[in-house]
């Protein structure tokens, strides 16, 4: 177990390798997560079983990444963010299992609000000034 949570760090830590800081790394991990959870509400909808299986897979891969994440270094956060990451795989695994939009939904609202609070704790940075005008 300890050897798993090594190599979650060790893959959270990787980020900061490609230019973006652990930070912005889970906004990017929370919005896809969002995302393929919206395509699976909609998959279910649209009886499409196989497109829901791949974006509640993704979702799950995603949300099982976390969760070790959250276990490799141990503290207040981690102690909080654990069981809401359980809450969200829970869902995505009944949504999968009983094509139940209704956990799948559920799970997507945990994970906005998520989102929500971790923008507030870490606003995205203002663009430097002259960026993007053209």
């Amino acid at each position: 177990m300890a050897d798993e949570g090594r190599g979650a760090l060790s893959a959270y830590r990787a980020v900061a390798g490609i230019g973006a800081a652990p930070e912005d790394f889970m906004k990017m991990a929370l919005d896809a997560t969002q995302a393929f959870l919206l395509q699976a509400e909609g998959s279910i909808a649209a009886a499409d079983r196989p497109a829901k299986a791949r974006a509640l897979g993704s979702a799950g891969k995603l949300i099982e990444f976390l969760l070790g994440l959250s276990g490799s270094e141990p503290g207040r956060l981690s102690e909080c963010l654990a069981p809401v990451y359980r809450f969200v795989l829970a869902a995505i695994l009944r949504g999968n299992a009983v094509d139940d939009a209704e956990a799948v939904a559920a799970g997507r609202v945990v994970i906005e609000q998520l989102g929500t609070a971790w923008r507030r704790a870490f606003p995205d940075a203002a663009p430097a000034h002259g960026e993007g005008s053209g």
